[in-house]
């Protein structure tokens, strides 16, 4: 058992399942709604502890009755909820997901999470108490950086997850051991993954990996690149996909190798995509 601390976001999320694409001013009924937390931190947090790990989320969540969705989830899948919103009573940040199940595309309508701000910049030495990895998805950014900064005082691994650039990451980078990022990932003055890898170890990151969908993970540690290929399969619905990526990353980096640590999170992840939702992989693992 492991012990890990994610800094990031946390959203509710409606998701419904459609039987084809909606037309302008058309009311179809969903085949089937779902209702969970989302955001990449809080989706990792809850991959992490699949597998009989803890896990400690800190975001900014409030008490607003929306809120209650996320917090249900988060609570069931015994993930510790560290909510410092500084606002607590206003909505949370809240996606609408459209599933056309005739193609398997989505859509997705949002309420940012940028404007808001958690209410302590001082996370506290006793939260790191036996934590083995932590994760930070780039957002509350005072807060990410005081977590990776201690995280690297501690020899504490951290993980970033690079879904867009945010202003601000540069302070950041010099704490992050790992960065995985999407290939939607541009980092300024990069054109392409070689100019990702070459601005990444100016920063000191030796270890880079770009996640491509279907297509083969690119990973590189320490000036050597190496193609990682993913399972294929008929996808049925990918939403969280690449967050139970970094989720199932963060558990074996801790007892395996970069390389070896990115295949098995790619075999999860696409395991993730042949059912509905983002937690029954959950129960498919089990079974493995």
């Amino acid at each position: 058992m492991h012990k890990g601390l994610f800094v990031g976001q946390c959203s509710v999320e409606i998701v419904y399942y459609l039987p084809s694409a909606l037309q302008p001013g058309q009311r179809v009924k969903a085949e089937r709604q779902l209702a969970f937390a989302g955001g990449a931190a809080t989706n990792a947090s809850i991959a992490f502890t699949a597998y009989e790990n803890v896990s400690t989320l800190v975001t900014g969540l409030g008490e607003h009755p929306l809120s209650e969705a996320a917090r249900s989830d988060i609570m069931e899948h015994a993930v510790e909820l560290i909510d410092l919103d500084s606002l607590p009573h206003r909505p949370p940040s809240v996606g609408s997901v459209l599933v056309d199940l005739s193609t398997n595309d989505y859509g997705v309508a949002y309420s940012t999470t940028y404007a808001r701000k958690l209410r302590s910049t001082d996370l506290g030495e006793v939260l790191f108490h036996e934590v083995e990895v932590v994760m930070v998805d780039g957002s509350y950014l005072p807060q990410a950086v005081e977590a990776a900064t201690t995280a690297r005082k501690r020899r504490i691994p951290v993980v970033l997850d690079c879904g867009g650039w945010k202003d601000g990451l540069e302070e950041l980078l010099p704490q992050v051991d790992y960065v995985i990022a999407s290939k939607e990932f541009l980092m300024p003055g990069c054109s392409s993954s070689e100019d990702l890898f070459a601005a990444m170890r100016e920063y000191g990151v030796y270890h880079v990996a770009v996640t491509r969908s279907a297509a083969p993970i690119l990973a590189h540690e320490n000036g050597t690149t190496r193609e990682i290929p993913v399972p294929q399969i008929k996808v049925l619905d990918s939403l969280g996909a690449g967050d139970i990526f970094h989720g199932v990353f963060c558990h074996h980096i801790l007892e395996q190798d970069f390389f070896a640590s990115l295949q098995l999170a790619g075999e999860v992840a696409t395991m993730s995509c042949t059912s509905l939702g983002p937690r029954t992989w959950i129960e498919q693992i089990k079974l493995i």
